[in-house]
């Protein structure tokens, strides 16, 4: 889930058939409007909605713990 969240985040079509070691796994693409080929700019942008995640997790934690210890 959270792989295909980051696809539909930002325009990518992640996964999809491949192979490996020679096996192909014919699985669906997630994503399956967006582009195929991730580049740097897509890479750069996901680690920027993953700080931003994680900040936003890290300040709603912040507040819960401060409710609490006030409760």
């Amino acid at each position: 889930w959270p792989e295909a969240a980051m696809a539909g985040a930002l325009g990518l079509a992640l996964a999809g058939p491949r192979s490996y070691d020679g096996v192909m796994v014919d699985d669906a693409f997630m994503g399956e409007g967006g582009h195929r080929d991730a580049e740097s700019a897509d890479i750069r942008r996901a680690l920027k909605l993953y700080r931003v995640a994680d900040f936003l997790l890290i300040a709603l934690f912040g507040l819960l713990s401060v409710i609490v210890v006030a409760a």
